[in-house]
């Protein structure tokens, strides 16, 4: 029996310290209960686990009951993957690696964070694998994550709830194409209307950090189905003024105003990216002026 397991991306690794007799492993909405023992923090503040990075299985050392797939913080997600990777009774030392997103005087010369810790899996009621669910569970399971994502986003943890709108998605992009499914209409309807409200909660989030290439193409996704959508189109236009693109943003906003004229957002973002637009053609007109007086 393997002793070792390491993640893919070598954030994650989990060595065996007690082998025991093989069992089927914890699956995405399984029910796992596991002991947290022998924390160990280099980088940070053991009290920035819970403060900072929001980490709600390794805030004390202590028995707890988890269910798969409801981590809201990178650190639980990563202890969520080497839970999956465990036998019932199995004992193991997981070392986690978090690199931090930007300078944080909370870390030392924001180095990489290190968490070591040993966890026992003493019981799990395990789920049934995602490909057996049916498509209202899926439509129900992703609907939770975006709820989960929503109030992330209004606690301003902006990455946190990018990842768990992403894992709605991927979800429900498991269904497609959804023409080929034997389902009713209206669950149709809801199943494609909440992927596009996750593609404008992405596209939202990777606005506000700044990733406006992403944001485009989120919208246009959005847009390819909803032509009219103003959150993607006020949000896609933003994005293509902040990348220098002013005549696609003041297009994208100008369908926003003539959608809602009161739009006030929309028209103060029309007003800067279009007196930039101005600006460019004026100068670009000025320099041919000049280029015709020159040979002239």
């Amino acid at each position: 029996m393997t002793r070792s397991w390491e993640s893919a991306d070598k954030s994650v690794k989990k060595d065996v310290l007690k082998l025991v007799a093989f069992s089927k492993k914890p699956t995405e909405r399984s029910t796992c209960t596991v002991i947290v023992d022998k924390i160990n923090v280099t980088g940070t503040s053991k009290a920035d686990l819970k403060e900072k990075y929001h980490s709600v299985i390794l805030d004390s050392e202590l028995e707890k009951t988890i269910i798969i797939g409801e981590a809201s913080s990178e650190i639980d997600d990563k202890v969520e993957r080497a839970i999956c990777m465990m036998n019932v009774n199995e004992i193991s030392l997981v070392t986690i690696t978090i690199i931090p997103k930007q300078f944080d005087e909370s870390t030392l010369n924001n180095e990489s964070i290190i968490v070591k810790f040993e966890i026992t899996l003493t019981h799990c009621k395990r789920h049934k694998q995602i490909w057996e669910w049916t498509p209202e569970e899926k439509y129900d399971i992703a609907l939770r994550y975006k709820g989960i994502g929503t109030e992330l986003f209004k606690n301003s943890r902006i990455i946190d709830a990018f990842h768990k709108f992403s894992k709605a998605c991927k979800l429900l992009i498991t269904l497609e194409p959804i023409a080929g499914l034997q389902i009713d209409k209206q669950l149709e309807y809801n199943i494609n209307d909440l992927k596009l409200a996750l593609y404008n909660n992405m596209a939202i989030c990777q606005l506000k950090q700044n990733n406006y290439q992403h944001v485009i193409t989120l919208c246009t996704k959005v847009l390819e189905k909803d032509g009219n959508n103003v959150k993607a189109l006020y949000r896609r236009g933003v994005a293509y003024g902040k990348m220098g693109d002013n005549e696609k943003a003041t297009t994208d906003l100008k369908v926003v105003l003539t959608l809602e004229s009161d739009n006030h957002s929309a028209k103060e973002q029309f007003d800067v990216y279009n007196n930039k637009l101005q600006e460019s053609i004026q100068r670009s007109n000025n320099m041919m002026k000049r280029m015709f007086k020159t040979y002239s």
